[in-house]
């Protein structure tokens, strides 16, 4: 059987920083597996909403369960001169734009972000590797909507000295499963990640960069429908699918497409800025977030609960002898009062055998919760999730929250 590696994205600037690492699983198209989409989740012309797809990622081999969209970029010197990107991870558990430098075009031409002189470059950590590149100025287009002057990282730039010791030594280097990059929409909106100015042949870290040069979430700058974004993604059957189709809509309560929806808002309640609640769950309390970029549901299970082994394989999954349901209560972070969650977790090892086209794979849990209580992309099938920037004004109060 193929081994499958579980894949979480958060960056570590993020509270919840510590998943599993990343891996890729090929992945073949068949018509064994149907392709599921949904009302409601189709691609809008909407000038807020841009389509979301869950597919095998640009060369095949990207993780399961990995939500991918289309990105505009343009020159800042030369606003038509533009490149649309497709296959860009959706992660609602980082933050800013990051594209591999040999996916743009070499006549794009951005302009380096310099701080007196020396070229401005981040290591972007996240839990299943590290990410070195350049930070350039550009323009960004999703939809009908444009933010100017938005610091992105470009990653691997070989314009730039090469990935410094102190950063190199975090870990693996993360190639994002194959991806063309990554949009990071955490309420938390500037990535406070670790900087460095670049000259010559060296890197030094930089530990004085302002808020506005930082790496920040292109959505967050828009200059209308900018408090936040909805993901939503249709039901996915027991067989799981080869591709999914959904939306993704900017705005909470800006627009009539936008209106706040959800039953349950959860916030932060001024202890972080990400966005993070509590998860209670077999009589534990745990940090948590609803993140797009982690492939699963990743939680450490106690060690009093038999019924979800893991699995003889795939030996980070979970391989309950029958589905299983979990039972979780889910607060606002310092709340004495919470909503229950039931959640089925599958034998992964059987699906895989039993469906080995899929790429959308409902119920699936891994062990590296370390400590926290990661809801990934399984959670949101079926489910319409907002997730408000911190400080944000929107219909629901004041971001940071996640609202379901």
């Amino acid at each position: 059987m193929k081994k499958y590696l579980s894949f979480a994205i958060i960056a570590t600037s993020v509270t919840l920083s510590a998943c599993n690492s990343g891996g890729t699983s090929a992945n073949s198209t068949s018509n064994a597996t149907p392709s599921a989409s949904g009302s409601g989740s189709q691609a809008s012309a909407a000038s807020n909403i841009v389509p979301i797809v869950i597919d095998a990622g640009p060369t095949g081999q990207s993780p399961d369960n990995t939500p991918f969209v289309s990105v505009t970029v343009c020159s800042t010197s030369s606003p038509t001169n533009c490149q649309t990107i497709d296959h860009i991870i959706l992660d609602t558990g980082s933050m800013g734009l990051r594209l591999f430098a040999n996916k743009l075009n070499s006549s794009l031409n951005l302009t380096p972000q310099t701080i007196n002189g020396q070229t401005t470059a981040e290591c972007t950590l996240f839990g299943s590797g590290y990410d070195w590149g350049s930070i350039a100025l550009a323009n960004v287009k999703m939809a009908g909507e444009i933010a100017n002057n938005v610091p992105i990282q470009i990653i691997n730039d070989s314009t730039i000295p090469g990935v410094p010791s102190d950063c190199s030594n975090e870990g693996a280097y993360n190639d994002l499963g194959g991806a063309n990059g990554i949009i990071g929409v955490n309420p938390l909106p500037y990535d406070q990640g670790n900087y460095y100015s670049c000259s010559g042949s060296s890197c030094t870290l930089n530990s004085s960069i302002t808020t506005a040069q930082q790496v920040v979430s292109p959505v967050y700058k828009f200059s209308t429908d900018n408090n936040g974004v909805i993901v939503a993604l249709p039901q996915v059957s027991s067989t799981g699918a080869t591709s999914l189709s959904g939306t993704l809509t900017f705005g909470i309560g800006t627009q009539s497409n936008n209106q706040l929806t959800a039953q349950n808002v959860f916030t932060s309640n001024g202890t972080e800025q990400d966005g993070s609640f509590t998860t209670t769950y077999d009589g534990g309390s745990y940090d948590s977030i609803f993140d797009t970029g982690s492939t699963e549901l990743f939680f450490d299970n106690p060690s009093n609960n038999p019924a979800l082994t893991t699995c003889s394989d795939n030996t980070s999954f979970y391989c309950p002898s029958t589905t299983t349901t979990i039972t979780t209560q889910l607060a606002s972070l310092n709340s004495s009062s919470g909503v229950n969650f039931n959640f089925n977790i599958i034998n992964f090892d059987n699906f895989i055998t039993a469906n080995p086209n899929s790429v959308v794979i409902p119920n699936a849990g891994a062990t590296g919760g370390q400590n926290f209580f990661i809801w990934g992309l399984p959670f949101f099938y079926g489910r319409t999730v907002f997730s408000a920037f911190s400080g944000a004004s929107t219909s629901g109060g004041n971001g940071p929250y996640f609202a379901v």
